[in-house]
This record gives C-alpha cells, sequence and structure tokens, in this order.
C-alpha cells in the first residue's frame, strides 16, 4: 500500500511558535489540487495493478501536525508499504517551518517530497539549489521544481519503488484542460469560518511584466486554463453539497482566454437552474475596458474583485514595471465595478523608493474619499525569491534579510532610501489602522448593496481579527492557538508554568478585543457609539439606503430592526434562498449537507 501524506505547512511568528488558529479563513487550494490529482492517478492504474493508495491531508494553519503521531499512525505497516509526505504549496516566508518538518520526518525514515513557490522559483531563476535547500537535499529530501499534474504518477510510482531522485525538475507547463478539479473532503472544511466555500485555480499564468511578481516565472505568462464545460459540472455537483462561495485564485482571471465560456457556465446555471453562487476574483487594472467582461462578471455571481492596483502614485507604478496599470482611470475602473453591484477590494504596495510615511497616510485616505475602495490588502514591498527583483538584487549584492520567515510582505526585508525599518513598518501599521476604522467601514457599507454588503461585513470582521493579532488577514483566522512544544528550530520549549504565565496575559487580551470588536460590530443596543447595529437586539429600524452606485435597491424585506447573524435570510429567488449558512459554527444550512459534513 501507498499512503500519500498532503501537507501544507503553516509559519513561525515572530517568537518561534507555529501560527494556528481555531478557525482558519482561506482553504489551501494546492491542497485541494494535490489531493485531486492523487485520487487521479489511484484510479488510473498508473502505480501498477493492484496498488492501494490511501490519501491523507492535513493544513497546519487548522491543524496540529505532530510528525511522530503522523509516522505512527501513517507510516508503513508490512514491509512492502510505502509512506511519503508531500510538503506542499511552500512559500518563502513558510520554509522554515517546511524545513523542520522535513528534517522531522527524514529523522523517522520516511522519504518527503517538497515543492511550492519558493523551491519553484529559485531553482527557476537561480542556476542551483541555495543553501536553504541545499540542507534538504543533503537530509535526503527530494525537491519538486515546476507543476506537476503530467508528472506526480510518475514521482508517485518512483517513491513505490524506492527510487525517489534528489531533483524532479519540471520545465514543461502542463495544459490544465484535463487536469482534475481541486477537491477536498468536506470534513477539512469544518476547520473553517465559512464551510461552504471551495477554491479553484480556473487558469494560470499571467502575460504581465510586474518585477516584483513571483507568478510569471514560476507559472509562466503563457495563459492556460481548464475546461469550462468541467467547471460547470462542477459547481453543479458541490451545489448540492452546499458550497455557495468559490474563490477563483487565478492570478488574473481577467487574462483566462475562456473568461466568457466560464461566465457563461455560471449564468446559466444562475439563470435556469438555481444554483446562484457567489465569486471572488482577481483581476488586472485593465479588466474593465474588456467587452462584456464586468456585466457578465455580475449576472455570474461576482461579488467581489480582487484588483493589483498596488499604487496610485504614477512614479510607483513605473517602478515596479506595472505599465498597464493608469493611475488617472482608477475612479473610473471602481465606478465601473460599482455600478455592476460588485465590491472592489485592491492590492497596494507600501515602500516604493518615493514612499514617505507623509505619502502612504495620503495614498490611504485617498483611497477612502476620492476612490471609494470598499476594501485594500496592503503589502510592504518585498524581493520574494522567484521574482526579477529578487534575482537583481541578489546580482548586485543589495544587502537583504538573511530569515526566510521574514518574506511575507509585512516585514522589511531590505533598507529603504527615504525610510528607516521602524519608520517603514509603522506606516504599514498606519495605513491598516487608518483603513480599518470604524467610521471608514461605516462609509463603505452604507454605500453596499445588497449582495455586497454581509459579505463586506464579515470581511471587515475578519481583517479587524487580524489586526488584534498584529498579522496579515490572508495568514490570519480566528482565535489563535500556540502550542508550547511546537518551535523554531533553537527556540527554547517554555516549561508549563511559564509557558501558562505568558500565553494566559496574551488569551485574555486577545478575548477582551475580540469582544469589543463583535460588541461594535454588532451585537447589542444601538447607539451613536456602536457603529455597526445590526446584532441580535438592535433598535436601529431605518431601512438600507441604496447607493447611488448599486443596480437596484434592496429588496423590499431588507430590513434591520430585530435582526441577527443567523436569522438573516436572502430574500425569495435570491442565493441560497431558503438555505441557513454556517458561519463560526453557526448551524449548516440543509440536513443533507450536515450529514455530508458529518460522514465526509
Amino acid at each position: 500500500m501507498l499512503t500519500v501524506v498532503l501537507l501544507k505547512p503553516s509559519r513561525y511568528d515572530d517568537d518561534g511558535y507555529v501560527v494556528r488558529h481555531w478557525r482558519g479563513v482561506l482553504p489551501s487550494n494546492t491542497l485541494a489540487a494535490m489531493h485531486s490529482l492523487t485520487e487521479q492517478v489511484a484510479s488510473s492504474g498508473a502505480l501498477g495493478a493492484g496498488v492501494e493508495v490511501r490519501t491523507a491531508a492535513y493544513d497546519e494553519t487548522v491543524q496540529r501536525v505532530d510528525p511522530a503521531a503522523i509516522a505512527r499512525r501513517l507510516g508503513p505497516r508490512r514491509p512492502a508499504d510505502v509512506t511519503v509526505i508531500a510538503l506542499v504549496a511552500v512559500q518563502t516566508n513558510q520554509w522554515p517551518r517546511a524545513a523542520d518538518l522535513a528534517l522531522e520526518f527524514r529523522r523517522r525514515g520516511l522519504p518527503v517530497l517538497v515543492g511550492g513557490f519558493h523551491v519553484s522559483g529559485i531553482l527557476e531563476l537561480f542556476p542551483g539549489p541555495t543553501p536553504e535547500l541545499q540542507e534538504l537535499l543533503d537530509a535526503g529530501a527530494t525537491l519538486v521544481h515546476g507543476e506537476i499534474e503530467e508528472s506526480w504518477g510518475s514521482i508517485l510510482k518512483d517513491a513505490l519503488e524506492g527510487r525517489l531522485r534528489p531533483r524532479y525538475d519540471i520545465h514543461e507547463r502542463p495544459g490544465l484542460e484535463n487536469a482534475p478539479l481541486p477537491h477536498i473532503p468536506p470534513r477539512y472544511m469544518r476547520r473553517f469560518a465559512y464551510p461552504h466555500m471551495a477554491t479553484v485555480d480556473v487558469g494560470r499564468g499571467c502575460p504581465f511584466d510586474c518585477s516584483f511578481c513571483s507568478i510569471i516565472n514560476v507559472q509562466g505568462k503563457r495563459m492556460r486554463h481548464r475546461d469550462p464545460a468541467a467547471i460547470e459540472r462542477a459547481v453543479r455537483d458541490n451545489w448540492k453539497r452546499g458550497i455557495d462561495y468559490y474563490f477563483f485564485t487565478d492570478d488574473n482571471f481577467s487574462r483566462n482566454p475562456c473568461w466568457e465560456a466560464v461566465f457563461d457556465g455560471l449564468i446559466r446555471l444562475r439563470e435556469n437552474e438555481g444554483v446562484r453562487i457567489d465569486f471572488m476574483m482577481q483581476v488586472d487594472a485593465l479588466a474593465w475596458k474588456i467587452p462584456r467582461f464586468i456585466d457578465k462578471a455580475a449576472r455570474a455571481g461576482s461579488s467581489q474583485v480582487f484588483l493589483g492596483m498596488e499604487s496610485i502614485r504614477p512614479a510607483n507604478l513605473k517602478a515596479a514595471g506595472k505599465r498597464q496599470n493608469k493611475a488617472a482611470e482608477y475612479r473610473q475602473m471602481i465606478g465601473a465595478w460599482h455600478r455592476a453591484g460588485i465590491a472592489c477590494h485592491v492590492g497596494y504596495i507600501l515602500g516604493f523608493p518615493d514612499d514617505t510615511p507623509e505619502t502612504i497616510a495620503q495614498d490611504v485616505r485617498d483611497l477612502l474619499e476620492v476612490l471609494d475602495v470598499d476594501q485594500a490588502s496592503f503589502f510592504m514591498l518585498t524581493p520574494i525569491p522567484g521574482s526579477h527583483d529578487h534575482l537583481e538584487m541578489v546580482r548586485k549584492k543589495v544587502p537583504l534579510d538573511a530569515d526566510p520567515g521574514d518574506y511575507d510582505s509585512f516585514h522589511p526585508v531590505m533598507r529603504h532610501p527615504r525610510m528607516t525599518g521602524a519608520e517603514w513598518l509603522a506606516a504599514y501599521r498606519r495605513a491598516w489602522r487608518d483603513f480599518y476604522s470604524f467610521d471608514a467601514m461605516r462609509r463603505s457599507l452604507l454605500r453596499a448593496n445588497h449582495r455586497t454588503y454581509w459579505g463586506l461585513f464579515k470581511n471587515y470582521l475578519w481583517y479587524r481579527a487580524a489586526m488584534i493579532e498584529d498579522a496579515h488577514p490572508m495568514i490570519t483566522g480566528f482565535l489563535r492557538l500556540k502550542d508550547r512544544t511546537q518551535r523554531r528550530r533553537g527556540s527554547a520549549i517554555d516549561g508549563r508554568f511559564a509557558h501558562l504565565r505568558r500565553r494566559l496575559p496574551e488569551v485574555w487580551g486577545q478575548l477582551r478585543a475580540y469582544a469589543r470588536l463583535l460588541a461594535a460590530m454588532g451585537g447589542g443596543p444601538a447607539s451613536d457609539s456602536r457603529p455597526f447595529r445590526c446584532g441580535r437586539g438592535a433598535t436601529w429600524s431605518r431601512r438600507r439606503r441604496p447607493s447611488p452606485l448599486s443596480p437596484a435597491p434592496p429588496p423590499s424585506d431588507w430590513r434591520w430592526s430585530q435582526v441577527g447573524p443567523n436569522d438573516i435570510r436572502p430574500a425569495p429567488g435570491g442565493r441560497g434562498s431558503g438555505r441557513r449558512r454556517r458561519v463560526l459554527g453557526w448551524p449548516t444550512r440543509t440536513k443533507a449537507a450536515q450529514k455530508e459534513v458529518a460522514h465526509g
């Protein structure tokens, strides 16, 4: 029997503890894709007649990963059995944790595969492995460079036969038309705040030349895509299992040559079969000019779009190689999305050469007051391995932070010409505080329409929760868990009493902050001091005012008086009509979904 353990590692915090949460927010699309690929290989017979394959999936951001326990439970029982550990989707900031896990499994005699953007980015642009990669090669681990849709079967066969190579360099970028769609058992999604969502990379690649981005070097500039008919079938099947929200993880969905076919399929499902999903996608700043793109996105169910804005300053855009972005058109672009009823979430980079604390603060004000951006995710300019920025800095011997764990876009890893590291970090944190102030969030919600209001509300709750933990929302969930014994190599393991003495004030402070946040954003009686009054017991009875940017007024029964989150129902015929949602442990919507979760 071949046992394949798919493991998505987390990262270490600044104190060396593994970052893990009680409930996550963003599930791993790569973990889901690898799960589907492994099932496909197992059913294809590529490993030989009679070979039984067992697959186990772990996401360390929401699960405790104990190498010793995994080795005991899933390790080989008979001489012919093989267990292989596959560390998937490893980013640079996750490398220290991934390396520690890989070494732990190697010490227990298990073969280990390591892949992801860090491995692929380094080996794509550099002539050989860097020291941190070489450390794992010396320990007997295998590095996988490239996309493995067409190679996974042969790699697993090598593992089964005990002849794994030190490196697999896959330079051909596979077609995705016949690749299985990402799928993960429902029991995995129970660990997330909203378990009724799914992810899928409808396509890969990006045709642009942004110097800070590793996508174009790891996935290439040639756009590849999955079969639109397969997407339509999967959405229909998943709807029966209670999945009503999708995150399309493509780096640039608008450049997928089959975007219209995908939208047309979703429109048919929505208008002819009542399969009314919502989705979020990532696009470039020119997508709004593509004929029919915004209109069909809205009809297909897009409730939010992530825009690669990066900066509102032309000099910064030029420095980033972002020639396709026209800052003078941003207001027109945001208005076009808003008129279609789609909320705008922008990615914004802080730390370009001309940035200062003052210009960053002004940029945030302009995002809020001039452009009417609904959400923003801020990132410190970081030369990610695999990007041209990183390659050029290494070639020019620019001093860079030697710790891979800091390459997470919220630590300064290089010197800035106009700010100290402390000033840069302070400006970054202030940007989050200013953009997600209660006044700013309230203004955004008041211009939202009935399709986008609750999505924005939940995202604001998520982002404010991330601020409580002083972490980036993209790697944050709800309620941080901190295992005393799982720390980075070289960190001391505290005794139980010392750990408890450290953790109790942290937990108490976080719980108080969560209580204040929940009270402010929903619970308790209404008053002028409470910016959001839609919780149970609220007395705010005036109807939601439709925004002039909304395509239509909210339904007539949309009223906040005496309404709580569990009581909200969409208007008849609306998305998920008659279904209850489960958020942070609230009840599942249907008995069928409950059974699926219980037995999936």
